[in-house]
This record gives structure tokens, C-alpha cells and sequence, in this order.
């Protein structure tokens, strides 16, 4: 009786509609039409739901839908709400919402300028060993329809879907526009310039790249309006662009107004500049960069110690910090879920040329923390809905040296953080070194930079203790930390290393311990839980410039595996739900 009586409200309400079955599926006669809607009472009867009609039928209905093929949409509707002018436009014309029998959404507008249905953001997922683009966002729009409420597994959430009112085409554009800013399927054509140890290459994977895209886009009148979302210049409402969302380094342009640049398509740091300053002569970049490559570049790197008072003074010239020219925050590698007021947001941690120190007591776990760190990396995505790796395009190399443990512990180790990330991962490396003395630790550590550094995003030295040959002599504690500063500068990497904490005390052992705490971007604490040696909690002791991220605790499964306990908590109220 519910479906009949819900079936004559919408139809009075000028909504086409159809009777549906268990399968979402038109439940009419075999040979019927069901384009225009169904107004034949008899099959609402026994309908398993409803749905209605987008398009004209329904007075140019157009459906967003959110779908939760990834387990998260409720976490991209609370994101999709936070997109400039998002909330207002559904505010203003009090949009419905409703939530979906598989845990995603829908968003309803009429709107005098629609379309066909679209695919709005996709993410890429591996399925029978093959990674294909998995639709996350798209609309229902003209010759399509969609399932609602009361069809069971449906619910209204917020506002009246009898009451779907018309939204401008300016307002439609910025709402499909955010919902754009989620898509990670992006084609990137690489030019010939930036072929394999080419210099268009070189360049985007330098520390570089990044900041001068930045510095070209702003130049030209493109806006960031927060990190990593753009808006083409001549453009006051809604975003035009991501910059390091749809693909690590890559910058997607979504606008058809954005040239030089194409719609739904995305382009390299070297592509950007090149299209921006050279207006579009890739050659003539490319060959700057190699002058720039084959001299002062490459002479940086091979510099080690300065031998006489003009190699000094070339230092100082690098060195000085010119105040009129921009610097660009360091890329972002690694953010943790914490909670904001009422809402989760994932606060930045760790970014690149840095190093981070994670510090416990013996046997608190530490390598178990590290080993989902590494997981969430290797993956360069979500780990356990509490992690996000963000490492660049070009610098997706993930790397553990252990020092401490036997070869069969090592192996373990490394196998624990290939099982989280789920296998098939060719850019994660493990190495034991426990064998070797502290210096020859060091210069293998050395060599594997100098031969892959430039690839390489994130590192995890677990036993840093093991580099210095006293953790309690200043000079040496000097040297290991200067080599970790040294190595994430040249290397434009993350370093995260593993020391004890004193017996006595929570600070790390000895004067190495001292100098690394002073020195690190951020640092987190493992303490063991007193009551279940199965649990352990993690702090955040230091962090650079943010605020600190929520502690939460971590167990270790039936199958050997840490799982974060924080990320079985029931999520927030959408801000769209809460009036």
C-alpha cells in the first residue's frame, strides 16, 4: 500500500514512474515500454519498489549518484560537501538526499539544461589481476532512472522529494564539477621529451617539478583554493582542476574553458610549464632542462664536502633564501584520519624531503606500525580507512631497511607489509642489513639512493640505532642525523627511522635519539596496552606546523596482522544531514 500511495504522490508531483522488482529491474509486462513512466496502478500493487524517470518525463530530472563500490561513500559525500559552493546550492534549493540499498547516495535537481547519463570520477581497481577504471561518481540524467524511497534499502535523508526544485545550469556545472575533482581514471600522454632519463623525465621527478607547476598556474591566473583544487582563471564559482587528486603529481583539468589545456585530461609538471611559459614548445623546455641537468644539477649532487672558499661561496649562493620568490609547501605523502568538531578530515603528516621518527618502548610494536605505514605507501591510497598515501607520480618507490631483526624476522616483516598492501606491488623493496657494521649500513644505504633515490618516495629505517657506532657520542649522533637530512634533501624522499625509548623516561635513547627527536617533522609514540599485550596505542608526540593527529589503537589479528581499531567507529552525520 506504501509504494501505491508514494507512486500517486510523485506522479501528482510531475515525477514519471516505474514499478520495480528485488533486481532494481522494471517490473511491467514482458513487451511493455517503460519509457515515458507507468501510471497503471495494478503493478505498484505487487511491486517490490519504485523508481522514477530522469529526464523530460520528470521535468528534467537529473540524478547524482554516489556509489559505494570502495566501502567510502559516505566519507565522499562528506568531502563532496565541503567543495566550494557545494552546500550552499543544496541549502538554497533544499535538495533531497537519499541514501541507497548499497550504502551510497543520491542527489536530486530539476534543471532546464541536463543530459544523457555520465560518468563523473572513477577510481582504478584490480579485479582478476587486472586493474579497470571502477565508476564512483555519475549521473542519471535523460533515458535513464534510478531507485527510491520507500523501495526498501532506500531511505529519504533530507529534504522532500516531491518538492525537486530547478537549479541554475551555472549551479548544475559547479555540482558536477566537485563531483569531477574525485576522478583518479586520468589519461596522461607523455611527450617524446619525456621519454625514460629524458629531460622532460628528470625534471618531474625533481624536487622541482611540483613548486614551479604551482608558481606556472598562478602565474597565469589559475586559483588554488585549497590544497590540491583549482579554478581556471576568469572563473569566480566552482573548481576547474586537481593538481596531485587524480594521479600523484599529475595536474586534471576538467573545465572546457581551462586552455591551453583539454577537458578530461591530465598533464605532467614538465607539460604544464611547457604549455604555459614556452607556449607549448616542448623542445624548447627540454632543452633548457638538459643544459640545466648537465651542469649545475648534476654537480649539486656530486658535491659532497666543499674543498676550498669558491665552492663556498657557490653554496652560499644556493643557500640564500631569495623572499620574493615563492617556495611551494613540500608535497604531501602521508595524512591520518582525525576528527574535526564533528567531522573526520585527514590531517597532513608526513611530506616529502623530511624525516620522521617513530619511538616506543621494547616490544610496544613498533615494527607493526611501520609495516602499515609501508602498506599505505606501497598502495598510494587508503590503508584501513585511516591512512593516505599520496606519494607523487615518479616517486612511488616504498623501501624498508631493518637492521635489527634475523634474516628469517626481516623476511617476515617485509612479507606482513606486502599482505597488507595486498600483493602484485612492484614498487615495495626490503633489505636486511644486521649482518653488515654501522659505517658499511650506512654506505649501502648510500648507494641504493645514489642508484634509485630519484624514484624513490618513502623509506623506513627500522633500527636506526645500528647506523651510529655509539648512540651515546654527540659526533656520531651528529653524523647519522646530517646523513638523513643530507639524504631527504638530494633525494627530495621521506626517511621514517625506529628508536627505543628509555627505560625510564619517554625520550628516545641517547644523544641519537635527542638529535633525531629535535630534528624530525613528526614523531609518534607506540605505547603497549598494559591490560591485552594484543593492543597498542599510538600518539602523536611532535608534528611540524599542524596540529597533532588523534591517537588510536591498533590490535594484531588471528592472522598476525595489525588492524586499527579506530577505523571500526561509527562515522559523523554527513553536514548535509545534519539540518
Amino acid at each position: 500500500m506504501e509504494i501505491i500511495e508514494t507512486f500517486k504522490k510523485y506522479l501528482k508531483s510531475g515525477l514519471a514512474c516505474l514499478p520495480t522488482g528485488p533486481d532494481k529491474m522494471p517490473a511491467i509486462p514482458k513487451g511493455s515500454s517503460w519509457k515515458g513512466g507507468w501510471i497503471d496502478t495494478k503493478e505498484y500493487q505487487t511491486s517490490f519498489g519504485i523508481g522514477l524517470l530522469a529526464g523530460k518525463a520528470s521535468g528534467n530530472l537529473e540524478c547524482i549518484d554516489f556509489d559505494n563500490k570502495f566501502g567510502d561513500a559516505k566519507q565522499v559525500l562528506q568531502d563532496f560537501s565541503k567543495c566550494d559552493g557545494v552546500k550552499e546550492i543544496v541549502d538554497k534549493y533544499k535538495l533531497p538526499i537519499q541514501s541507497t540499498t548499497s550504502g551510497g547516495y543520491h542527489l536530486l535537481y530539476r534543471c532546464d539544461l541536463i543530459e544523457g547519463n555520465q560518468k563523473l570520477a572513477s577510481r582504478p581497481k584490480e579485479e582478476n589481476g587486472r586493474i579497470k577504471p571502477i565508476v564512483l561518481i555519475e549521473t542519471r540524467g535523460e533515458g535513464g532512472y534510478f531507485i527510491v524511497d520507500p523501495t526498501p534499502g532506500y531511505k529519504l535523508l533530507k529534504n522532500d522529494i516531491t518538492k525537486i526544485n530547478y537549479i541554475t545550469a551555472e549551479d548544475r556545472a559547479i555540482l558536477l564539477s566537485a563531483c569531477r575533482s574525485f576522478n583518479k581514471n586520468v589519461k596522461v600522454y607523455n611527450k617524446p621529451e619525456e621519454d625514460k632519463d629524458k629531460p622532460g623525465d628528470i625534471f618531474n621527478s625533481s624536487i622541482d617539478a611540483i613548486p614551479e607547476m604551482i608558481i606556472s598556474l598562478k602565474h597565469e591566473g589559475w586559483k588554488e583554493l585549497r590544497e590540491g583544487i583549482w579554478r581556471r582563471p576568469g572563473k569566480d564559482k566552482g573548481i576547474s582542476a586537481t593538481l596531485g587528486k587524480a594521479a600523484p603529481g599529475i595536474f586534471y583539468n576538467f573545465s572546457s574553458s581551462g586552455a591551453p589545456f583539454e577537458s578530461e585530461k591530465g598533464y605532467t609538471a614538465f607539460q604544464v610549464i611547457a604549455l604555459l611559459k614556452y607556449n607549448g614548445d616542448f623542445k624548447r623546455f627540454a632543452k633548457e632542462l638538459h643544459e640545466k641537468y648537465n651542469t649545475s644539477y648534476k654537480q649539486e649532487i656530486k658535491v659532497e664536502e666543499p674543498k676550498n672558499e669558491k665552492q663556498f661561496d657557490e653554496i652560499l649562493k644556493k643557500a640564500f633564501i631569495d623572499l620574493e620568490i615563492p617556495v611551494a609547501r613540500p608535497p604531501i605523502i602521508l595524512r591520518i584520519k582525525s576528527l574535526k568538531g564533528i567531522e573526520y578530515v585527514y590531517n597532513r603528516v608526513l611530506t616529502l624531503g623530511n624525516f620522521s621518527a617513530v619511538i616506543g618502548k621494547s616490544k610496544a610494536k613498533k615494527t607493526f606500525l611501520t609495516s602499515m605505514l609501508l602498506a599505505s605507501m606501497t598502495k598510494n591510497d587508503y590503508y584501513d580507512r585511516i591512512f593516505q598515501g599520496t606519494l607523487p607520480t615518479g616517486k612511488s618507490g616504498v623501501v624498508l631497511f631493518d637492521t635489527e631483526q634475523s634474516t628469517y624476522d626481516a623476511y617476515v616483516s617485509a612479507l606482513r607489509v606486502w599482505t597488507l598492501a595486498g600483493g602484485k606491488y612492484s614498487n615495495f623493496g626490503a633489505f636486511d642489513l644486521r649482518e653488515y657494521n654501522p659505517l658499511d649500513r650506512c654506505n649501502i644505504i648510500d648507494t641504493y639512493l645514489k642508484k634509485a633515490g630519484d624514484r624513490t618516495g618513502y623509506i623506513v629505517i627500522d633500527g636506526i640505532a645500528d647506523l651510529a657506532n655509539a648512540i651515546n657520542d654527540e659526533i656520531e649522533a651528529s653524523r647519522v642525523v646530517s646523513m638523513l637530512m643530507k639524504w631527504t634533501k638530494v633525494y627530495n624522499t621521506h626517511i621514517t627511522v625506529v628508536i627505543h625509548q628509555n627505560k625510564n623516561d619517554n625520550f628516545a635513547t641517547g644523544h641519537l635519539g635527542s638529535s633525531i627527536m629535535k630534528k624530525s617533522e613528526c614523531i609518534m609514540s607506540v605505547t603497549k596496552d598494559v591490560d591485552d599485550n594484543t593492543k597498542s596505542k599510538v600518539e602523536c608526540d611532535f608534528i611540524r606546523g599542524i596540529s597533532e593527529f588523534d591517537s588510536f589503537n591498533f590490535f594484531i589479528n588471528n592472522d598476525g596482522l595489525p588492524s586499527v581499531e579506530f577505523a571500526n567507529k561509527i562515522q559523523p552525520e554527513d553536514p548535509f544531514m545534519k539540518l
